[in-house]
């Protein structure tokens, strides 16, 4: 019997975690950079005022700037009902990670966030039941909890527990936490040495391609040494600014990385490497994930799990365009402002 599972669409993630949370029997630990309350995600937030009401210890972590609507909607509901409700706030950083744990014993990660309009979006979100992925989860959860102003000892307890440490001999999944905030950048790590060590290819699907030149530099480095390299992004993003960057970053590059372009808005975020090992997570290809945001991620070495990523990624790229075929459709002022948009690379 597999230990996890992956959604690659935001509303079958969103009947997945409501299925768990309605089954919860002690705790719901929920953390998320955008959660709002509409038609479409009620649902998931009835079920937690429901749990809370039961005296289950629910615990909800909010980015005060990718939620800022939480307090009429969210909070007060919630905390009538017994639950806690904090909102992450630091100056330049924001708390990107989405985040649930279950009674301790199950974990959802990913790139899905709550919204009624993400609700068609293709995403990737992981479950999994593996013991060592979930004590580090609630610990990265209550370091996170600290930060954000909580209180309950029983939570801040939960950060004295094991080093979260790199990758080892004996182990196919690992747990990648990513703090600027605290002087530490272990994605850019990650990449760096991923791309170093590839062999055969390199395949990236995310929904903003705005690559630091330290990746660029990695990549040309990789495609130097024939490495095959593949970018899958949205035709269309759900803004015009990071869909114009897109394509910007897509032409300089068009010569080292074939690309793929989907017609559907496609939120999910992998880095697969040769088809052996992956990171899946909340990181999007941009400043603001590598050099800003809080980010969590998983590593996955798994036969099975690396097979279905790269099934996934192989469905998505059916219908795709190329870049060429693409970049036709764009309106001509996006063409025309494409040049300017790339200057702000460093804070997008």
């Amino acid at each position: 019997m597999k230990k996890y599972k992956f959604y690659t669409k935001t509303s079958e993630a969103w009947r997945g975690m409501h299925e768990a949370i309605v089954n919860a029997k002690e705790s719901i630990l929920l953390e998320s950079f955008i959660l709002i309350n509409d038609k479409k995600t009620r649902y998931i937030f009835d079920a937690l005022e429901k749990k809370a009401k039961e005296g289950l210890k629910v615990v909800v972590i909010a980015d005060a700037v990718g939620s800022f609507t939480l307090g009429s909607s969210i909070r007060k509901p919630l905390e009538k009902a017994g639950a806690e409700v904090l909102s992450f706030r630091r100056w330049l950083y924001r708390n990107h990670r989405k985040v649930l744990v279950i009674d301790k014993s199950i974990a959802f990660i990913g790139g899905v966030n709550f919204s009624g309009k993400y609700s068609e979006w293709f995403d990737l979100h992981l479950k999994t039941n593996k013991k060592t992925l979930i004590r580090y989860t609630l610990r990265s959860f209550a370091k996170v909890y600290s930060l954000a102003g909580g209180k309950d000892k029983e939570i801040l307890a939960l950060k004295e527990g094991k080093e979260i440490k790199p990758r080892s001999e004996k182990t196919k999944q690992w747990f990648i936490d990513h703090w600027p905030i605290r002087g530490t950048r272990a994605l850019k790590d990650y990449y760096e040495k991923s791309c170093k060590e590839a062999k055969e290819s390199i395949t990236i699907v995310t929904p903003y391609f705005i690559p630091h030149r330290w990746l660029i530099k990695s990549l040309r480095a990789a495609k130097k040494r024939k490495i095959k390299i593949e970018v899958i992004l949205p035709e269309r993003t759900d803004s015009w600014f990071t869909t114009v960057a897109n394509f910007a970053f897509a032409s300089e590059l068009e010569n080292e990385i074939e690309f793929f372009f989907v017609s559907e808005m496609n939120h999910a975020k992998i880095f697969l490497v040769d088809k052996k090992e992956g990171l899946i997570g909340s990181n999007n290809i941009d400043a603001q994930s590598f050099d800003f945001n809080l980010e969590v991620s998983i590593h996955v070495e798994r036969k099975d799990m690396v097979h279905d990523l790269y099934r996934i990624i192989e469905n998505w790229k059916i219908n795709s365009k190329s870049l060429k075929k693409a970049y036709s459709s764009l309106p001509i002022y996006y063409k025309a402002i494409r040049p300017i948009i790339k200057l702000f690379q460093p804070i997008l």
